[in-house]
């Protein structure tokens, strides 16, 4: 392949990684600083939740949407859009005084995030072809995966080296770390091969060029795909496996670390180890299974989600059996390595199916999910607790949960399966 191609290539998704990498910051700043927040605005628990949720439903609802405007007006614009709004959103938080103006800047907040990541795929679709497309998409995604450690780190370090600070300043400091890696982004990033006068890469698959054509003429009339995609029966259980990844994963953040808190009183795991080994074993897992299910072996991605699902359904049932330490941070390292390794996948099949037409609307649908799930996770398991008045009650219900991920992966699974590289799929 032409140098200059390739150079471009890893130009986009090396500053896209280092930019997405910092966009937790200013996802997660609220909830890292609810206590602080909550204590000078006196919030109740019930508008702290509504603070905390509202990120996640206008995310959800704003990739729905973000991902055909990255198609129809450029991916590049999209992603410089969506992390400079963001950055100064976060800042704007800074200077309120009222919660209500929290929350409308924090739904505001979470439509403008969700441009980001939409918008990277679909940036990533133009560059990345088929046989080593996982490469690409595993190691943006893996800056994904550390972007919690990320979003953890950079405000906790904050506060420990000055602990008299102000919590507003995590709502602006970090913001301009954003604002300089979004601009080079911005600055080094191009959003397709012609933009410089190249050709773009050939599609070998045979399936995927006839889908692209049929993207083309939707595109050509000026159509959304989203009739296309939902007539497509499969697409609905990817939609499933997106959702109950996400419910999963954000009840692994939020809920392992409580139950070892409240159930043994914290002697077993502390909120450092539980916030960094999480993030790190998802970040490591999406980096080599998108790899590999993109790259090197599988041509059946769908057996890759029953499998990963299965591990994480089983290491579910053994955590309440584990009061040691170093037990619990090797299951809780390998849960995050396969529910973040499915997640990966996800990114890969919306660029199959969007090809270079319509891969921000696929992967907009798939986040659209996600952040359905995230909002579900939120309300499911207090739910779950108060019912049955007992948090191992949530340990069941994610097992449940992981066996519908598995479920879904066997629908969507090929029935014969053969390891070759995606290129023959």
């Amino acid at each position: 392949m032409d140098r200059k191609f390739s150079e471009y290539k890893w130009v986009g998704l090396i500053t896209f990684a280092l930019m997405y990498n910092l966009v937790y910051l200013g996802r997660f700043n609220v909830n890292n600083m609810m206590t602080l927040l909550a204590q000078d605005m006196n919030l109740t628990a019930a508008r702290q939740e509504m603070v905390a949720m509202s990120v996640f439903i206008s995310y959800a609802l704003g990739s729905f949407i973000n991902g055909y405007l990255a198609d129809r007006i450029g991916a590049k614009k999209v992603v410089i859009l969506g992390g400079t709004v963001s950055a100064f959103l976060n800042m704007a938080v800074a200077f309120q005084t009222k919660w209500v103006a929290v929350l409308l800047l924090w739904l505001t907040n979470g439509y403008f995030q969700s441009m980001i990541w939409v918008g990277g795929v679909a940036l990533l679709a133009n560059w990345w072809q088929e046989g080593e497309r996982g490469k690409g998409i595993g190691i943006a995604n893996f800056s994904s995966g550390m972007s919690h450690a990320t979003a953890y780190l950079i405000p906790a370090g904050m506060m420990a080296a000055w602990p008299d600070m102000d919590w507003r300043v995590n709502f602006v400091l970090p913001m301009i770390i954003l604002l300089a890696f979004t601009y080079i982004f911005g600055a080094a990033a191009v959003e397709k091969p012609e933009d410089r006068g190249l050709s773009g890469y050939e599609i070998k698959n045979h399936r995927h060029s006839v889908r692209e054509k049929s993207l083309l003429k939707i595109a050509g009339r000026k159509e959304g795909p989203w009739r296309y995609f939902f007539s497509q029966k499969k697409f609905w259980w990817w939609c499933g496996i997106a959702m109950l990844s996400s419910v999963c994963r954000y009840g692994l953040l939020n809920w392992i670390p409580l139950y070892y808190e409240e159930v043994h009183g914290g002697k077993i795991l502390s909120s450092t180890f539980s916030n960094l080994t999480l993030p790190i074993g998802m970040a490591c897992g999406t980096l080599i299974i998108t790899w590999i299910a993109g790259t090197k072996l599988f041509d059946n991605k769908g057996i890759i989600v029953t499998a990963m699902a299965a591990l994480c359904g089983t290491l579910i049932v053994i955590f309440p059996m584990i009061e040691d330490t170093r037990a619990v941070l090797v299951g809780i390292f390998f849960t995050g390595f396969a529910l973040y390794g499915i997640n990966g996948i996800l990114w890969l099949h919306a660029i199959d199916q969007g090809c270079r037409v319509f891969p921000g609307s696929a992967a907009g649908i798939f986040n659209g999910f996600a952040y359905l799930g995230a909002c579900a996770e939120g309300v499911l398991f207090p739910a779950v607790i108060n019912f049955f008045g007992d948090k191992m009650s949530v340990f069941v219900v994610m097992e449940g949960l992981c066996i519908g991920m598995v479920i879904c992966g066997m629908v969507v699974s090929k029935k014969n399966t053969v390891i070759m590289p995606e290129l023959r799929e």
